[in-house]
């Protein structure tokens, strides 16, 4: 996958509620009917580092989700089993294909870099996301981030 990835910034206004699962796995495409989300810690090690580690960045998976119906959304927001992508400020960046581990990881960290250079602030969290969308699987990067108002200088 090295190449050059479209790296945005995205103002998710709504958050998108799932329903975990812990059965699901991510980098698993087979039967990709439902839409899945994969909310990963990043290792505290390789968080702040503008040159991440891609073995090293992923720190413990916190969860696997399928994405909920609009009929059924009320019903799983008050879920225990309910989750969410939040509602805020990401870096964002997909490809319109199943991603291996490997290039997720290349994507994730291109990511960070972009997040570092540009001065924000970036999340502990990273987030999956994949969905079938035009008739081809897409998978997606999810990044929190914020601006740090202090000045440093």
């Amino acid at each position: 996958m090295p190449h050059k990835i479209n790296i945005l910034r995205l103002d998710l206004c709504s958050p998108l509620f799932f329903v975990k699962d812990e059965s699901i796995q991510p980098f698993v495409y087979k039967d990709l009917a439902a839409e899945r989300l994969f909310c990963f810690k990043v290792s505290p090690d390789q968080a702040g580092r503008i040159d991440p580690e891609a073995e090293r960045f992923l720190g413990e998976l916190l969860f696997g989700a399928w994405r909920v119906s609009d009929t059924a959304g009320g019903e799983a927001r008050v879920s225990d089993t309910a989750v969410e992508l939040p509602a805020g400020a990401y870096l964002f960046a997909q490809e319109r294909e199943a991603l291996s581990l490997e290039d997720w990881l290349f994507m994730a960290t291109e990511v960070q870099k972009e997040g570092l250079w540009e001065r924000l602030k970036l999340g502990d969290k990273v987030y999956l996301r994949c969905l079938f969308e035009d008739k081809s699987v897409v998978t997606q990067v999810f990044r929190p981030y914020w601006i740090d108002t202090v000045s440093t200088i």
